[in-house]
């Protein structure tokens, strides 16, 4: 039997097809024997990237480069040893050329995601929860630059008095940018999750190769909400101005990160997680204190089976590949710490191309 990377058996040219029709807007640099690729199915990175090192074998290439809403990330070699190439700033303008993008270079791609809202402990009703199903889709307008649309299915809600009404899901734009080798810029702007509209800005300074990052996020907001008919919206008078440092414990993929400021509701204060990285999961456990109280939790992050469900070469329906979910106790009932979603958060998502992480794998 012929044997390929990693001692797995060499695929047939059948095969090989299925598994490219994973990964999206494909591009070979022959000159530097690089493969640009991008890819929605798995949580996990090195998945994708070890798919192609696979199929790829016999095409002279060295690095793989995946890319994120057709933005390079960095670059990775998985043969020994493992080796992970950040891309400077000359590197990337280079690239804009090099690779094509567009609409038509992406599938239309749809994902199932649950959304659980919980509260526990109460003595009338222990047990209170808001679950939805959400479909969603992606619309590729330029380089980096994405609108997230999507439909809002409600099952059960015995958590607030919100309308059992199928209503629009979070509805946003977002652009995002890679300046240099460790600077990236997340913006966006529309409906997001937990009832805020407005406008959110990250900045992360992250090299992928290096255990510290730091972080900013800015935004303003206010809140929206779907009664059985229309929208109604309040001002955006939120404001919210956070700072972060995060260090990472190379030898047991851990994340200590400490976040400062101004969280919603004019809430002042700091919050510490304590984050841990398997091969598909996160898990993490939180402290929170503010100007309205202390709180702690807990959280993580799982992709949903099966993944893939239907596939073609222009169409896709799939379950999500990140289920994020966090649990705060606040016995006081106040919004200590809070927080909305948007989407990939930066610091999440760069956590999961840190070289480190993706090359332990490989060695365990």
């Amino acid at each position: 039997m012929l044997v390929g990377w990693a001692g797995q058996p060499c695929l047939g040219q059948q095969d090989q097809q299925r598994i490219l029709t994973n990964f999206e807007n494909l591009t070979l640099d022959s000159s530097t024997h690089r493969l640009f690729y991008e890819q929605r199915l798995y949580r996990n990175p090195l998945i994708g990237l070890l798919e192609l090192s696979q199929v790829m074998k016999n095409e002279a290439i060295t690095e793989y480069v995946p890319m994120y809403q057709g933005v390079p990330i960095a670059a990775y070699r998985p043969s020994e040893p493992w080796r992970t190439s950040l891309l400077t700033s000359e590197e990337r303008k280079r690239l804009r050329r090099l690779i094509p993008y567009g609409p038509g270079r992406y599938k239309v791609d749809f994902r199932i995601q649950p959304e659980v809202i919980a509260n526990f402990g109460f003595k009338l009703d222990p047990f209170q929860t808001k679950t939805s199903l959400l479909l969603q889709s992606q619309l590729y307008l330029s380089r980096g630059l994405v609108l997230n649309v999507g439909v809002l299915f409600p099952i059960v809600n015995n958590y607030d008095n919100q309308p059992m009404n199928i209503r629009p899901a979070p509805i946003y734009l977002n652009q995002f940018l890679a300046l240099d080798h460790q600077n990236f810029v997340s913006g966006s702007v529309g409906l997001f999750y937990s009832n805020q509209y407005g406008v959110n800005v990250q900045y992360r300074r992250a090299n992928l190769t290096k255990p510290w990052s730091f972080g900013l996020e800015a935004s303003i907001t206010g809140d929206y909400y779907y009664p059985e008919t229309g929208i109604y919206y309040e001002p955006m008078k939120q404001g919210m101005v956070l700072a972060d440092v995060a260090y990472r414990i190379n030898k047991r993929d851990i994340t200590l990160k400490l976040t400062g400021g101004q969280f919603l509701y004019q809430d002042r204060g700091v919050r510490l997680d304590f984050i841990r990285q398997f091969y598909s999961v996160e898990v993490g456990l939180f402290a929170t204190k503010t100007t309205r109280g202390s709180t702690a939790g807990f959280n993580f992050a799982i992709p949903i089976p099966p993944g893939k469900i239907a596939q073609s070469n222009r169409l896709r329906v799939r379950t999500t590949e990140e289920f994020r979910w966090e649990y705060t106790y606040n016995g006081s009932g106040a919004n200590v710490g809070s927080r909305y979603r948007v989407g990939n958060q930066l610091d999440a998502l760069l956590r999961q191309y840190h070289g480190q992480y993706l090359s332990r794998q490989l060695q365990n």
